[in-house]
């Protein structure tokens, strides 16, 4: 077997909010790596590549001072999430070593997927070469993942990973993921600080979908998961990706409550009380 291994790794500019009295700054970086893979029974064929990518605003300071816990949070949310914790032993302290990190994890996915193909490829006949270098594949699958600060609401930093991927099929996948971190208290944030019943607040969400009333995705509401959400302007909003509560055509479903109507139902926490403006 070929294959023609493309990397790619690059480092930006610093960025910085400044908001209710909180200064966060953070780096930016990016990696990429691209794997091309052509079948030599198929002369014509100009292949196949798959590209994984991922991007970070890391690390993440707060007015002028580290946050060992924070950054901590956010690479195992984003980075953790899909491959085994071992290949971060420790925890980098610099926006280079972490890049570093992520660029091997890239590639040992890559890796992973070429291995698959070839034992494919070893049971129809012979392995895969690569004979077209020059020319751009037919097929083009990727995997992206990008992880940013959104906004941030009182003491709370919202961040966001944004996904998005293409293995085949009629159309690509695509989410976003948000991650709070209370400056303050020094700990990420959980729904069940913000409300005093869970359970109470998912009933209510149906009630505030503005989509067609028809809609049947809530019917087993027990099932949806509503511990993907942010807090903006005195609203409660709960994300939902596509096919979690409604078809691939309504996208990524936003679904915001008031936080008066949540403390009129006597449903926030002195925490969530906190939140309001």
């Amino acid at each position: 077997m070929k294959a023609k291994f493309l990397i790619s790794f690059m480092l930006l500019a610093f960025g910085a909010w400044a908001t209710s009295g909180i200064n966060v700054k953070t780096q930016h970086f990016e990696v990429s790596d691209s794997i091309r893979m052509f079948d030599p029974k198929e002369p014509q064929d100009l292949g196949f590549k798959f590209t994984k990518s991922a991007s970070a605003d890391w690390p993440v300071t707060v007015n002028g001072k580290k946050c060992p816990a924070l950054n901590e949070f956010l690479v195992e949310s984003v980075f953790y999430a899909s491959h085994n914790p071992k290949s971060f032993p420790n925890i980098p302290e610099d926006v280079n070593t972490l890049a570093g990190c992520v660029k091997k994890w890239v590639h040992d996915i890559l890796r992973e997927n070429v291995m698959v193909q070839e034992y494919t490829i070893k049971e129809m006949g012979p392995g895969i070469q690569d004979i077209s270098p020059d020319k751009e594949p037919e097929r083009c699958w990727y995997e992206t993942v990008d992880m940013k600060l959104n906004h941030t609401e009182g003491n709370i930093l919202f961040f966001v990973e944004n996904g998005s991927s293409y293995y085949g099929g009629a159309h690509d996948t695509y989410g976003a993921s948000y991650y709070p971190f209370d400056v303050a208290l020094n700990r990420p944030i959980q729904l069940k600080d913000i409300v005093t019943s869970t359970s109470k607040v998912l009933r209510l969400i149906p009630k505030y979908d503005k989509r067609d009333k028809d809609c049947k995705w809530y019917d087993d509401v027990h099932e949806v998961d509503i511990e993907n959400f942010y807090v903006k302007g005195n609203k409660l909003v709960f994300v939902f990706q596509p096919y979690q509560v409604g078809p691939f055509s309504d996208g990524i479903v936003e679904v915001p409550i008031p936080l008066k109507t949540l403390l009129s139902k006597k449903l926030l926490t002195k925490y969530g009380r906190s939140l309001l403006k």
